[in-house]
């Protein structure tokens, strides 16, 4: 018997603005993503993931500024992980 890895739709869907242009960040993202160029240095991204932290990690290694429209629990996911991470570099 085989096992599939994920038998269920994602839990959560993201929107987001991220400031490069769609064919780029449509390179990167995949086919899973919509991505849809607002103008030729912008693009508005919704793609499906089974986890917050998945969907950070993804924003976050585009090198790319961007605004988090949906869901609200990434935006604090990604507060909280901000928060983490100046605190691993600031002086004690």
């Amino acid at each position: 018997m085989t096992k599939k890895l994920h038998t269920s739709r994602p839990t959560h869907r993201a929107v987001v603005t991220v400031h490069a242009p769609a064919d780029e960040v449509a390179r990167i993202w995949g086919a899973a993503s919509e991505v849809a160029a607002v103008d030729d240095r912008t693009c508005r991204v919704v793609s499906p993931a089974y986890t917050l932290e998945w969907l950070a990690f993804r924003l976050t290694s585009l090198g790319r500024e961007f605004e988090v429209h949906a869901p609200p629990e990434l935006a604090e996911h990604l507060r909280e992980l901000g928060g983490r991470a100046l605190r691993a570099v600031s002086p004690a």
